[in-house]
């Protein structure tokens, strides 16, 4: 994409009165109660597409599984095109269905003390790692307060910025008098126009599938052989097939499908990797690890990898590569005529590219130049239901005007040190530990000095630093425990008690926060 210089959107903080909100999932629902509690805004709109709060925590597996051609929902083979929108499902009583990939016998990664919002704990006799539906009433329960706020069965199809007036133009997609899924966005209406948009629909919907040697023709040949993780459900799917199994990605996803699949089907698990996983992952005789993906043979069903594993007869691919950045209801830069006139949609079009990072934020928040439109729950490696509450109440504050944006210059210099740390690509958003804490407290700190009142993030502890930088060894010996005796434990101390775990000498519980970044 060719870049525009654009120039600086002006901008009086205390002027913004309304705001949509787009999403009221996990994030929403943070950043929504932190805007409510500014005590500030006239008019706050929630719109959230599915009918029921909890977001990609929503199991939708038995419903799409059943609608769907080769078990699987990818738009395309490769999938790279971040502007491609996701279509619902259409059920015989009319209810829209997006999927999700939460998959049957998901636990979480994170253990219950560090995805809690604030003051409101999971109930008691909760396992140290939640199950998914465990997780989805935390979350529901959660946001009901902030229910008459939003609108369910809303799917945001456009975003415009009108520089005559300084307003978003909100457009949402209603379905078609027969209840075409096709003409969703082709009825539209306006919902209505505000001084401040917020982004909160989270970025795990439309699935990566990079270009990879020989892809393209094998998915021409065997397209049900290829699948993405957001169509996992459970190991049982995979129990007729007589052929090797390939799990592509070595993350969270890819590390937990593959040990689903070792430990149920106690057959070769293939893994394939290009770097070492951070992310706490279960072990498995069956799981076998190669290199990355160097060459395809559709006719003979041959995979070589980059260590010179060769692997024929293989039946499924399942792609554990992650999701593109994804905001489809904004402007297209093909679609402005005159970059100079429409400023404020030139600079909406050109934050998301080719899908691997959004470009041109401060604090992985808000646009330098459009300070009015901000994206909540953007970084990785964070715990995403706390950050959400301290990233809301930095943005609330920010635009009631509790909160100074420094200069432009500032902004842009932040922006620049990311850029020089992680590279302008998928890892630029990444705030691997210690920097995940020192974002989060830096953004306290600013909350704090606006002054009481308002809603407040989680403060980081020193007993959660050390259970932060103790999660990958905590949870590995949770899964020992739950593979051994078939029992979850509920704390920590049960997990010492049992021999399987101890605490890491090197799990610090101090973090040093910078006051320039991250």
């Amino acid at each position: 994409m060719k870049f525009t210089k654009s120039r600086l959107i002006a901008f009086t903080p205390g002027k913004i009165r309304s705001v949509a909100v787009i999403g009221a999932g996990p994030v929403g629902s943070g950043l929504t109660k932190a805007l409510i509690n500014e005590n500030h805004f006239d008019k706050i709109d929630v719109f959230e597409k599915r009918s029921r709060f909890g977001g990609l925590w929503n199991y939708t597996k038995p419903i799409t599984l059943q609608n769907i051609s080769n078990d699987t929902s990818i738009p395309c083979v490769p999938c790279e095109n971040p502007a491609i929108r996701i279509k619902p499902q259409m059920l015989p009583n009319g209810e829209k269905i997006f999927g999700t990939a939460v998959y049957k016998y998901l636990d979480t990664n994170v253990p219950k003390q560090l995805m809690e919002y604030h003051n409101f704990p999971f109930k008691d006799g909760t396992p140290l790692f939640p199950i998914r539906d465990q997780v989805l009433q935390y979350l529901t329960s959660y946001a009901k307060p902030i229910q008459k706020y939003v609108q369910f069965n809303t799917e945001v199809s456009q975003v415009h910025y009108n520089d005559a007036n300084n307003k978003y133009i909100v457009k949402v997609g209603k379905l078609g008098i027969d209840g075409d899924v096709e003409s969703h966005h082709k009825n539209l209406e306006t919902a209505g126009e505000y001084d401040a948009v917020a982004i909160a629909t989270g970025f795990y919907d439309l699935p990566y599938i990079p270009t990879k040697p020989g892809l393209d023709k094998w998915y021409a040949a065997h397209p049900s052989s290829i699948s993405h993780a957001k169509d996992f459900d459970c190991p049982e799917q995979y129990e007729h097939l007589k052929g090797e199994i390939v799990v592509v990605g070595n993350s969270a996803s890819g590390s937990d499908l593959a040990f689903e699949l070792a430990v149920h089907l106690k057959k070769p698990i293939y893994k394939s990797k290009r770097s070492e996983n951070i992310l706490p992952a279960g072990k498995s005789e069956y799981i076998k690890e190669v290199g990355d993906i160097a060459g395809m043979d559709p006719s003979t069903k041959t995979i070589i990898f980059t260590d010179g594993t060769k692997l024929s007869n293989v039946e499924k691919i399942i792609f554990c590569t992650g999701y593109l950045k994804s905001l489809p209801f904004l402007p297209k830069q093909q679609d402005i005529k005159d970059p100079t006139a429409q400023v404020g949609d030139t600079i909406l079009s050109q934050l998301i590219t080719n899908g691997g990072m959004v470009h041109n934020l401060f604090n992985h928040i808000v646009p330098i130049n459009l300070p009015s439109f901000g994206i909540i729950g953007l970084p990785k490696y964070v715990l995403p239901t706390r950050l959400s509450e301290t990233q809301g109440a930095w943005l609330a504050r920010i635009w009631s005007g509790r909160i100074q944006l420094p200069d432009l210059k500032k902004r842009q210099a932040y922006h620049d040190w990311f850029a020089y740390e992680n590279g302008l690509g998928g890892k630029f958003h990444d705030l691997v530990f210690p920097r995940d804490i020192q974002y989060s407290q830096r953004l306290n700190k600013e909350i704090k000095a606006a002054g009481n009142g308002g809603y407040f993030g989680v403060e980081w502890s020193p007993e959660q630093i050390r259970l932060r930088v103790s999660i990958k060894p905590l949870k590995e010996a949770y899964l020992e425990k739950l593979k051994i005796e078939g029992k979850r434990a509920l704390s920590i101390d049960e997990l010492i008690a049992g021999g399987y775990f101890k605490w890491p000498e090197d799990a610090i519980s101090v973090v040093q926060v910078p006051n320039f970044a991250p």
